[in-house]
């Protein structure tokens, strides 16, 4: 994994999903004996970041902004939807100014990323939606 990828994890209430990791009984992340405790946290395994990683390249190629790197993105889960100041409802994705993803969903992981490169290369992350990038690379 990418040192420099945070993935962090934001606790849910009443239900936690892990992603890429799942036991029935107690499993020994270390690899070690189970007489020690794991530490404490949410993990994932290498393919969310792959997938993460693939996406992201895939709008950057077809977007043709070549600016911004996936390595400087800060990429938070969240709940599938969660407060945010653009919809009263709550949001799947969120892109916070100048690195951040806030992600619910992975299906709109790319439409945030094409926000970040928007920023990252023309100063402007077109809260508005009117780039065609939006509609030709997600």
């Amino acid at each position: 994994m990418r040192r420099s990828v945070r993935v962090l994890v934001r606790a849910l209430v009443g239900a936690v999903v892990f992603l890429g990791v799942s036991s029935c009984g107690p499993t020994d992340l270390g690899g070690g004996s189970f007489n020690k405790a794991n530490p404490p946290g949410m993990f994932t395994d290498q393919t969310l970041v792959e997938y993460l990683q693939g996406g992201f390249d895939e709008a950057q190629a077809c977007s043709g902004l070549t600016g911004g790197t996936f390595d400087d993105l800060t990429v938070v889960m969240m709940e599938p939807q969660f407060p945010c100041r653009w919809y009263e409802s709550g949001c799947s994705g969120e892109f916070v100014t100048p690195n951040t993803i806030k992600l619910g969903s992975p299906y709109v992981w790319k439409h945030e990323v094409i926000h970040y490169l928007l920023y990252v290369n023309a100063g402007d992350a077109d809260s508005s939606h009117s780039s065609e990038l939006f509609w030709d690379c997600v």
